[in-house]
């Protein structure tokens, strides 16, 4: 694999915006596997994976934002720039633009752990910043256009931060693009970088619509696109899932809540075993319980 020292801050150089690509399926139904098992199908596409992992994993032994260790690890791992051949999100992306979709297929694990992780993050709707140096993409961004982006899009909250962190010079053409989201999420304290980039990521299948364009005399071009929502699923993440799963079990809690006020049943222990009960083998809402059966 060429190494080429990319930043996951600006690589959307080789999104293919001209068409719309099939939809990512079968990742949400891989199981659930450490980050060592996740990563073995892929390990043979990078130098000293494991050195990479163990790193990852021994930086995420206080997990924050509900995550366990295996996914905070998963996280940083994805934010580590590798010094001696392609780094993950690289390769990862690459397979995540392929018009073949088998391409995809051996980092389902991977992207099934990932995305469990990104899924008990809260969305964020805010605006965030990405570019590319020494590129005037406006042609290719017009006024209207919508598109999806399918590699993982690494975003930074402050433009300037954006700029020096990448080495944007004036006197180059440089493309930014600041753009509305509604369902970012902030992997800030799950960085290999913590901290300092405040990043926000959006899932691959994101889409958008560009609302607006500002080219300077210095040669800085930017594009402002607000996400969208369409009609296809383009890449059903795990925490649409969730968040179904959660409405679901608020309606079934209302529900038992309500029958047991009519029946004349206080609402205990036993009430919500049989919830546990009615979703037993689906391995749904269980994780909402385990506080309140005694």
């Amino acid at each position: 694999m060429e190494h080429t020292n990319k930043s996951r801050f600006t690589d959307l150089i080789d999104e293919p915006i001209d068409r719309l690509l099939p939809p990512i399926r079968g990742q949400q139904n891989q199981p659930l596997v450490s980050l060592i098992e996740a990563m073995q199908p892929v390990s043979s596409f990078f130098n000293g994976i494991k050195d990479k992992i163990m790193i990852a994993l021994n930086n995420s032994q206080n997990p924050t934002d509900g995550l366990t260790q295996e996914e905070s690890a998963s996280i940083q791992l994805y934010t580590m720039q590798f010094d001696d051949g392609p780094s993950l999100f690289e390769l990862l992306n690459q397979s995540l633009r392929s018009e073949n979709r088998q391409n995809l297929k051996p980092w389902f694990p991977y992207l099934k752990l990932f995305c469990t992780a990104l899924c008990k993050l809260p969305s964020q709707k805010t605006k965030v910043w990405r570019g590319v140096r020494d590129v005037d993409l406006s042609a290719k961004y017009e006024k209207g256009t919508i598109f999806a982006w399918w590699g993982i899009s690494s975003c930074m909250t402050d433009m300037q931060t954006l700029e020096i962190s990448q080495s944007f010079s004036a006197q180059e053409q440089n493309t930014l693009f600041s753009i509305e989201c509604i369902n970012g999420k902030s992997i800030s304290q799950q960085s290999y970088f913590k901290n300092t980039e405040q990043e926000i990521i959006l899932m691959p299948g994101s889409y958008f619509e560009v609302i607006d364009q500002l080219n300077s005399a210095t040669g800085l071009h930017i594009i402002g696109l607000r996400e969208i929502t369409t009609s296809m699923t383009l890449f059903k993440p795990l925490f649409a899932i969730w968040n179904e799963e959660t409405t679901s079990s608020a309606k079934y809690q209302s529900s038992i809540s309500s029958s047991s006020t009519s029946t004349g049943i206080p609402s205990t222990a036993s009430n919500y075993r049989v919830l546990e009960q009615m979703t037993k083998g689906t391995n749904k809402f269980i994780f909402l319980l385990s506080d309140n059966i005694k």
